[in-house]
């Protein structure tokens, strides 16, 4: 019997640690003023539905002193993904109220507005988002 657990529990193991590595992660690849920069994603159908788009020329606007934001071309459905108001800076985040991306160089408490968040970019990213003007124009594919 004793063996039996053993054997069981050693498949579960098996079973999580073989979905971690076959969960699917896209990178994201974002150019601004002729610099790219990997955008890591999360498994998420959301990102799926935005990668079918690709590749996208998009407009971002500045908002606030905590982020840039920019309209997709088609609707998503987000009704899966799970939302927060809390932003943090290095985050690309989703909004449906407006189907819009947004670019986080800053946190923000954003209640009562809910976002996902779609993946994380790099201070890099951050520190040419904090000293552009109104507006970038960026490009954005799939590597």
């Amino acid at each position: 019997m004793k063996r039996m657990i053993h054997l069981v529990l050693m498949l579960l193991c098996f079973a999580v640690a073989s979905a971690q590595v076959h969960k699917k992660v896209m990178t994201m690849k974002f150019t601004i003023d002729g610099q790219v920069f990997n955008v890591n994603t999360n498994d998420d159908s959301l990102v799926t539905q935005i990668a079918s788009m690709c590749p996208l020329s998009l407009e971002f606007i500045r908002s606030g002193n905590h982020e840039y934001y920019s309209r997709l071309p088609k609707k998503v459905d987000e009704s899966n993904s799970t939302k927060t108001t809390k932003a943090h800076v290095g985050e690309l985040m989703y909004f449906g109220g407006w189907n819009c991306l947004s670019l986080l160089f800053a946190d923000a408490d954003v209640a009562p507005y809910q976002l996902v968040k779609i993946g994380e970019f790099d201070s890099e990213m951050v520190s040419l988002l904090k000293k552009s003007c109104n507006s970038v124009k960026v490009k954005i594919d799939i590597e």
